[in-house]
């Protein structure tokens, strides 16, 4: 079996969560079958000794489960009750599978439901087209950092003040470095994005071979909880697609927000 890939997984700055969290995902991703220590070991690249320490734990708290000792771990039954607590999220993709697809359908690209998740945007839902495009994400359950891409804008751009400095404060260095965003084009795509109620996101030094849209989705208050994006060729790009793609991205995330919570007064 590979090792896991650490990259995957979001950084906590704390060796032992971020160690507990990759064994959670180890066996999330290994399905019915589990994962015995040996396994845990092998994938993670942990000491057996740190496996056992850890796997014993996330038992204790009913993260993990074992059906008889020795055996594969199995997800644990508290992770059920966290589900139902983050219901909100499933109702989100339900909400918004219909208009992914019909998005799909109408323009032959992919389209992404991304959902706000700390410092980063998480991708929930992915309907393609008959021309897939990929960006910056190749699947569901794929983070970008808040800052970076598209649907990350739309996000930002509604968040109150004190988290969106707090967000920007964590990421500013690594977008900077990595992609050549600074903070004042992600300003001004934020204000662009309040006007227009769509963005084309942030060019960095490296731009990818596809662009895109986003478009947020707001609950009744104005808080973003999730953004509708595309990735589209560059060279498909023209003003007429542009104007197309913008007004239909409008829309459809109109109908998710009226799915969620109804009609809602003009703020």
């Amino acid at each position: 079996m590979n090792r896991a890939d650490p990259a995957v997984m979001p950084d906590s700055g704390i060796q032992t969560l971020d160690r507990s969290m990759l064994l959670v995902e180890l066996v999330t991703r290994a399905g019915h079958q589990g994962m015995t220590a040996a396994q845990l070991e092998a994938a993670s690249g942990f000491s057996i000794a740190t496996v056992y320490r850890l796997a014993q734990a996330l038992k204790r708290l009913g993260l993990l489960r074992q059906i008889r000792d020795r055996g594969p771990y199995l997800l644990g039954h508290q992770l059920i009750v966290w589900g139902s607590a983050a219901g909100q999220t499933q109702c989100i993709k339900r909400a918004a599978r219909g208009p992914l697809r019909s998005l799909a359908d109408q323009f032959d690209n992919s389209f992404f439901l991304f959902v706000p998740d700390g410092f980063n945007v998480l991708c929930l839902d992915i309907q393609d087209g008959s021309q897939p495009t990929r960006s910056y994400v190749s699947d569901l359950g794929d983070r970008i950092r808040h800052g970076l891409g598209q649907a990350s804008i739309a996000i930002l751009s509604h968040l109150s003040r004190t988290e969106y400095d707090q967000i920007l404060a964590r990421n500013a260095a690594t977008l900077q470095r990595s992609y050549g965003i600074e903070r004042f084009d992600i300003d001004q795509a934020v204000a662009m994005c309040r006007r227009l109620g769509v963005t084309g996101g942030v060019e960095g030094t490296e731009p990818p071979e596809f662009t895109g849209i986003a478009s947020p989705i707001m609950d009744p208050s104005g808080a973003p909880v999730a953004a509708l994006s595309c990735s589209v060729p560059r060279k498909q790009m023209n003003e007429t697609y542009y104007h197309a793609l913008c007004d239909q991205l409008r829309q459809h995330a109109q109908v998710i927000t009226q799915r969620l919570y109804g009609a809602i007064e003009e703020r």
